[in-house]
C-alpha cells in the first residue's frame, strides 16, 4: 500500500486503478499510518491544503490537521477495520500558506497488506461557517428592526412614564426655591424635597435605561434571569399604554423564584410583542382583560402564558401566524411572531398559540428551567 505514494506512472496496474478511484471521489482523503505520517493524499486533499500533491506523502498529519492526533485519532487506531468511524466536528486545518480554516474530520481504519492505516476524510466548513455567521447577523438585524418598530408602538406609553418623574422633579425644584426664598433655615423640608428629586431622577433613569436596552443592537448576552422579574419589567414598560387602551391586566405568577438562562432584552421583546398583540386583539371587545401567568407543570420547563379576552384565533391560523410576513394588521410587517419564535428557539424554547375555553386567545411560551 505504501506504493501509493510513488509518483504517477509508477506502480502496478491495480495501484494505478486504486489511485484513480481515490482521486475520483468527491471528498478530500488522506491515508495515514499508525505513526501519524501521510502516505497518500488524493487530488482534492492536495488542492484543499494548497500543497503539491507529490510533497504530501511523508508529511506529519499534525502539520496539516493540528486536531487530528487527539482523542478521535487514539480511538480510531485502536479499532479494527469496519468497526465504524469516529467524527471530529470542530477541528482546524492548516493550508500551505499558513491560513487556518475550519473542518470536519471523519476517521476510519483499513487493513492493507497486513498493515493498519487510518483514512481521514476532510470536509472544509469555511463556507458553512460563513453562511452561519451571515444567518446569525440577519437574524439579529431582523430582531433589532422588530424592536425599533416595537418602540414606535409603545412610544406614547414610554413618553408618559418618563414625563411623570420629570414633572415631579420640576415641581419639587420649584417648591424648594420657594421655601428657600421664604425661610432659608428650613433644612428639614428642603432635605425631603431633595430626596424626592433623587427618587424621581432614578425612576426616570430606569425608564431611559429600559428604552436604551430595547433599542440596542448587540449580540445575545445570556445570563441568569428570574422569570417573574422579566414579566414585571415588561408590564412596567407597557403599563401606561394598557391604561390608555382601557385594558385591565392581571398577573398570576405562581413560580416566584424560577430562573432561566437567556438574554433579558430579547425575552422582554417577546413578551412585549405578545402583550401588544393581545391588546390589538381586544380593541373591539367590551371586556378587555390581559392575563400573564406562569407555571411549571412540566418538569424542567417553565410556561409563560399571555391571555386575552378578544375573539380568539381562527383554528386554521394557529400555526400560520408564526410564518414570516403573515399579518392581519393593516400596517403590520408580519414579522413579530416569526421573530418571537426564532428568539425563543435560540433560547432552547418554543411558542404555541391556542384558544381558551371561555373565549379569547392564548400564547404559551416554553423555556427550559435552570436546575
Amino acid at each position: 500500500m505504501v506504493a501509493l505514494s510513488r509518483k504517477a506512472g509508477e506502480g502496478t496496474r491495480d495501484e494505478k486503478q486504486l489511485r484513480a478511484l481515490l482521486d475520483a471521489l468527491p471528498m478530500s482523503l488522506l491515508l495515514v499510518d499508525r505513526q501519524g505520517v501521510v502516505r497518500y493524499a488524493n487530488h482534492r486533499a492536495a488542492a484543499l491544503f494548497d500543497h503539491a500533491r507529490d510533497s504530501m506523502a511523508g508529511t506529519a498529519v499534525a502539520t496539516l490537521l493540528p486536531d487530528a492526533t487527539g482523542e478521535c485519532w487514539s480511538q480510531t487506531v485502536r479499532t479494527k477495520p469496519a468497526d465504524g468511524h469516529d467524527r471530529c466536528h470542530d477541528a482546524t486545518a492548516l493550508r500551505g500558506g499558513g491560513a487556518l480554516f475550519p473542518v470536519e474530520l471523519l476517521f476510519n481504519t483499513v487493513q492493507l497488506d497486513g498493515t493498519l492505516y487510518v483514512v481521514i476524510a476532510v470536509n472544509d466548513l469555511t463556507e458553512q461557517r460563513r453562511a452561519e455567521k451571515e444567518l446569525a447577523f440577519e437574524r439579529e438585524s431582523m430582531a433589532h428592526m422588530s424592536r425599533v418598530t416595537l418602540i414606535g408602538e409603545i412610544s406614547g406609553s414610554m413618553a408618559h412614564e418618563l414625563n411623570q418623574p420629570l414633572a415631579a422633579i420640576l415641581s419639587n425644584a420649584q417648591a424648594g426655591l420657594r421655601i428657600l426664598r421664604r425661610d432659608p433655615g428650613d433644612v428639614t423640608e428642603i432635605r425631603e424635597i431633595l430626596q424626592d428629586i433623587v427618587d424621581n431622577d432614578q425612576r426616570a433613569g430606569e425608564v431611559i435605561s429600559r428604552l436604551r436596552g430595547l433599542l440596542r443592537r448587540e449580540c445575545r448576552s445570556f445570563g441568569t434571569l428570574t422569570v417573574n422579574d422579566l414579566v414585571h419589567d415588561a408590564i412596567r414598560i407597557i403599563r401606561n399604554d394598557l391604561i390608555n387602551r382601557g385594558v385591565e391586566y392581571r398577573l398570576d405568577l405562581a413560580v416566584p423564584f424560577s430562573r432561566i438562562h437567556g438574554d433579558a432584552v430579547q425575552l422582554q421583546q417577546v413578551l412585549l410583542n405578545l402583550i401588544i398583540n393581545a391588546c390589538d386583539a381586544m380593541a373591539d371587545s367590551p371586556r378587555r382583560v390581559l392575563t400573564v401567568r406562569t407555571d411549571t407543570l412540566v418538569t424542567g420547563t417553565i410556561h409563560i402564558e399571555v391571555r386575552d379576552t378578544g375573539p380568539g384565533i381562527a383554528v386554521d391560523r394557529l400555526e400560520t401566524i408564526f410564518a414570516p410576513f403573515h399579518t392581519t394588521k393593516p400596517n403590520g410587517m408580519g414579522m413579530g411572531l416569526a421573530i418571537c419564535r426564532t428568539l425563543l428557539r435560540a433560547h432552547g424554547g418554543d411558542i404555541h398559540a391556542g384558544n381558551l375555553p371561555e373565549g379569547g386567545g392564548c400564547f404559551r411560551i416554553e423555556l427550559p428551567l435552570l436546575e
